[in-house]
């Protein structure tokens, strides 16, 4: 049972004061917090220290570069997180409720969505529903599944990780293999077929170490008893790896769904190596303690017509 001095606190506590402790405590800076929040940097200060008072501990030590998050602190954002993303979800049900259709689906990418499944299927949502609102973040699983747990995705769209953790259920689409794929007119190009080790005289695009994409290429090489190639460029940008392979002799993985459309009109050439390299299964996941928001379902729903569409039209094999 809580005490009455603990109960006069949390009776006190504000919902702006956890939201502004929220940004600062993400962001690592009262600056950056306080544009996030369209208040100035005084007043988040102040707030900050209002509720250092009212629950008689540091949250945050100042340094040069920002904050940096005391032990309390830490504890007090795991608890408020899944509180917040309640409340946002709260907040969009009522929003959707009020205005017929209207809300807004925060959606998680990787890479291996971001090229085709989902904008396929955000431009159709669009379409369909143009007042429900659709904010999405590309990045990679160690970051995307954390937000999801405690609310602030409602979806990721991408590849299903084998571990996703507690409290995720995953849903499959289609699978999907990588191609290996260069500028259309790469020194490559003009070979009939070319082996594994004639790949290493090229730059590589790779991305970060936690993407399934980077096991699959190290696996590829090392499979082969070749060394992992060392001259490499790594990113997570889609439209950056595209700029890089168009302006250079740079090789990359891309997911054969992203990729046969630019081999199709010219912009790329698929390697002739003859290999099919499996990449996984392509699907999405929600939050298994809670119903998707309205805006959410319907892009659910959206996602799994456009999958199936493209299975029909032979664009995609069937997930399974």
């Amino acid at each position: 049972m809580l005490s009455d001095q603990s109960l006069a606190r949390v009776r006190d506590l504000k919902f702006k004061q956890l939201l502004v402790f929220e940004r600062v405590a993400t962001l690592g800076s009262m600056h950056k917090a306080a544009e996030a929040v369209h208040m100035t940097q005084p007043n988040v200060v102040k707030i900050v220290r209002q509720l250092e008072e009212l629950l008689q501990v540091t949250l945050f030590e100042r340094h040069s570069k920002g904050v940096r998050l005391t032990v309390f602190a830490e504890h007090l954002l795991a608890r408020i997180r899944p509180m917040l993303g309640d409340a946002r979800a709260l907040s969009e049900e009522l929003e959707a409720l009020r205005s017929g259709e209207g809300g807004q689906v925060a959606v998680g990418t990787l890479i291996s969505a971001s090229a085709w499944l989902l904008p396929e299927s955000a431009a159709l949502m669009k379409r369909r529903h143009p007042k429900a609102g659709l904010l999405i973040q590309e990045a990679t699983n160690d970051i995307l599944f954390p937000m999801l747990r405690v609310g602030e995705l409602d979806v990721i769209v991408g590849r299903l990780p084998e571990n996703p953790g507690e409290g995720v259920e995953m849903h499959a689409i289609y699978d999907d293999e990588l191609m290996i794929v260069a500028r259309a007119s790469h020194p490559l190009s003009r070979q009939p077929a070319c082996a594994p080790e004639d790949l290493l005289d090229y730059p590589w695009i790779v991305p970060s170490n936690s993407s399934p994409v980077r096991k699959q290429v190290d696996r590829f090489f090392r499979g082969r008893d070749l060394p992992i190639p060392h001259n490499q460029i790594v990113s997570l940008s889609m439209l950056t790896n595209l700029g890089i392979l168009a302006r250079s002799d740079a090789l990359a993985m891309l997911p054969s769904v992203a990729a046969r459309p630019l081999i199709q009109v010219g912009v790329l050439f698929e390697v002739p190596i003859h290999v099919r390299v499996p990449f996984g299964t392509i699907g999405y996941s929600l939050r298994a303690d809670r119903e998707p928001v309205p805006a959410a379902a319907l892009f659910i729903g959206i996602l799994k017509e456009v999958g199936a569409r493209a299975q029909a039209t032979g664009g995609v094999p069937p997930a399974g």
